[in-house]
């Protein structure tokens, strides 16, 4: 077996505190979390609609708030738990407007604290797993991606992607936390309007709306992994055409 070298073994060392660091901290929160509010993590482990509709609600208005801004923050930070049922629920007991604007806010927040941290790791990961002369063909299609905003965007569109594992993966390519941050805000849009309107739909019996919302986001985001060879190149030349018109006016 091949022997490691001082350096990368040093990078590895590094690597293992501080994903176990960031493991610890993470489970301190579930922990505080549970201790505060009671069967917190059972209900996400469980992902129960109706119980997860009836948890918020016994926390009343501001605290239901409170919690479904929680809910949605961990359901990131967690990585494997499904946000579909969780936007669905909050949809359920805030309606679409407010359930959007409470999901979105817990949505961005975990994104962008997710990715800050798995950025620091995952340079140190590069560091270890890398080439001489480059980085293992292995890891390119995280850390050469042409469009790594436009695939976080569409990323963000799929409703039964664990969502969390995106500002993961995002952290390993070259996009950059603007970047990151503009496409995490928008892509969440539709499908967090879909699926609390999805909510709210089911509160008030609206079963045939809710058969055409979920139709619409699934031809949506089928259309949209189809065409999206298409979609880059057009906004590869929107970029472009940007830039040019930047560089025009520079000149003037």
């Amino acid at each position: 077996m091949k022997q490691l070298s001082p350096a990368r073994k040093n990078n590895l060392i590094r690597t293992l505190i501080l994903a176990a660091a960031f493991a610890v901290v993470l489970a301190i929160i579930l922990l505080s979390l549970n201790a505060i509010l009671p069967g917190f993590s059972d209900v996400i482990q469980r992902g129960d609609q109706q119980e997860l509709v009836s948890y918020i609600r016994g926390f009343g208005s501001v605290g239901g708030v409170v919690l479904a801004f929680l809910l949605q923050f961990v359901q990131i930070i967690s990585i494997f738990f499904p946000g579909g049922p969780i936007q669905i629920a909050i949809g359920v007991v805030f309606g679409t407007l407010w359930g959007f604007i409470i999901c979105h806010m817990g949505y961005i927040l975990a994104n962008l604290v997710v990715f800050l941290s798995a950025r620091r790791l995952g340079n140190r990961l590069d560091q270890f797993f890398s080439k001489e002369g480059g980085t293992d063909s292995r890891f390119r299609f995280l850390t050469d991606s042409e469009h790594p905003a436009y695939v976080v965007a569409l990323s963000c569109l799929i409703p039964l992607l664990p969502n969390g594992l995106v500002p993961y993966i995002a952290a390993r390519t070259k996009i950059t936390f603007k970047q990151f941050t503009i496409s995490v805000y928008i892509g969440s849009i539709p499908t967090l309007l879909m699926l609390n309107a999805i909510g709210n739909k089911l509160l008030h019996g609206d079963y045939l709306n809710v058969a055409l919302l979920g139709g619409a986001l699934v031809l949506g985001v089928t259309l949209l992994y189809v065409f999206r060879k298409r979609i880059f190149a057009l906004a590869d030349q929107f970029h472009a055409w940007c830039e040019t018109r930047k560089n025009q006016s520079a000149n003037t």
